[in-house]
């Protein structure tokens, strides 16, 4: 079971991390698109993370049925990936990017659903698991950096595809069994929401994904002002990604002892200094260290984040209670911080846009320091 979910997560988290630091490259170079028009395909995901990925999860809790739903979701997002490739044009690039982000907005949310219920039936650290997909995101991003050299950035959608396509055997049998369906199929993300430790903690969650947007969307404009070459820029992305790793196989052992709640903060403070660091940072070779900061934040962040969703969601409604966190962080927030970085970048410059970055997640951890309770 946990060499399928290891092989998942390395396989679809490739697939994110060989995309995600090269599609506006490829809509710029490749396709001639203004800003404007990739700003406005770069909403896309978020409005329907917002909109589309809470659905998706209470659809697949409400008929017990997650994995066969994160299977379409697998061939519907490795089939969208191959139609993104083909248009020229802005319109049928928006077009196939909704169809596109459909399904791969699901992918995340209803995969760690299933995995957090499994791993917590054999005490096994969610940590521990999600790191392969740590490594999976700093390879491919690595490794399609110089296959795109060869043969064009284009070729990153067949790639995606393929990826996508070998995850599917992964998902057929990754787990035994599948928590069992609600009992009352009506009101679940609302039952949900009046869980009051659970909801602020979703407020929390969103003000830290705004924080690491707001820093990721311009890092690499801010190291090209300090004279950092592509080449350097593709370490640095794959130094933070694997960083992430160790501090997501301890991740396990230091919620057990501290609680979620605690870690999730602590991966908010090592965010916060390290974006602090960055305003301040001149020398682009440095931008490695810090990202190794930046790296350790998020191994301690995520797998806390969705440790403590899990842990206060009844059985049978992790798909719902993962997609909401999904919501929050891959809907709301880049929303809010793409809009609040961009105004400010605009008037105050890049240095600014990191410590309003680092003042974010300095404001989110004095929020659970004023809110501190046991968790449950």
């Amino acid at each position: 079971m946990f060499t399928r979910i290891r092989l998942y997560y390395l396989l679809t988290q490739a697939a994110f991390g060989l995309y995600l630091p090269f599609i506006n490259v490829y809509f710029k170079q490749e396709r001639g698109l203004s800003g404007r028009e990739m700003g406005a395909l770069a909403a896309v995901a978020p409005l329907m993370a917002l909109l589309v990925a809470p659905v998706w999860g209470a659809a697949a809790d409400s008929r017990g049925s997650r994995l066969r739903v994160l299977r379409w979701a697998l061939a519907g997002t490795a089939g969208g990936a191959l139609l993104l490739g083909l248009p020229d044009l802005f319109w049928p690039l928006l077009l196939t990017m909704g169809l596109f982000t459909l399904f791969q907005v699901a992918i995340i949310p209803l995969g760690d659903g299933v995995i957090t219920a499994a791993a917590a039936g054999q005490n096994v650290s969610y940590g521990s698991l999600r790191l392969w997909g740590s490594i999976g995101f700093a390879l491919g991003g690595v490794l399609f950096g110089q296959l795109g050299r060869w043969l064009g950035l284009r070729a990153m959608f067949p790639a995606y595809t393929l990826l996508m396509l070998l995850a599917l055997p992964a998902v057929w049998r990754m787990v035994p069994h599948e928590p069992p369906p609600p009992a009352g199929e009506r009101g679940q993300m609302l039952a949900l929401l009046r869980d009051r430790p659970l909801a602020l903690f979703l407020v929390v969650a969103g003000l830290a994904a705004t924080g690491i947007t707001a820093g990721y969307t311009f890092l690499h404009v801010f190291l090209g002002t300090l004279g950092a070459s592509t080449g350097l820029m593709g370490v640095v992305s794959a130094v933070g990604a694997l960083a992430e790793a160790p501090l997501m196989l301890w991740s396990g052992r230091l919620i057990k002892k501290w609680g979620a709640r605690p870690v999730f903060a602590a991966g908010m403070g090592l965010f916060a200094i390290s974006w602090g660091l960055y305003a301040v940072l001149q020398s682009p070779e440095l931008a490695l260290l810090i990202q190794v900061l930046n790296g350790a934040a998020m191994g301690l962040l995520w797998p806390a984040g969705v440790t403590f969703v899990a842990g206060r969601t009844p059985e049978g409604r992790t798909a719902t209670a993962q997609s909401l966190l999904g919501a929050v962080m891959y809907g709301v927030a880049p929303l809010i911080a793409t809009q609040l970085a961009g105004g400010l970048f605009d008037v105050s410059g890049v240095r600014a846009v990191m410590g309003m970055a680092a003042g974010i997640m300095a404001a989110g951890v004095l929020l659970f320091a004023l809110t501190r309770g046991r968790d449950r």
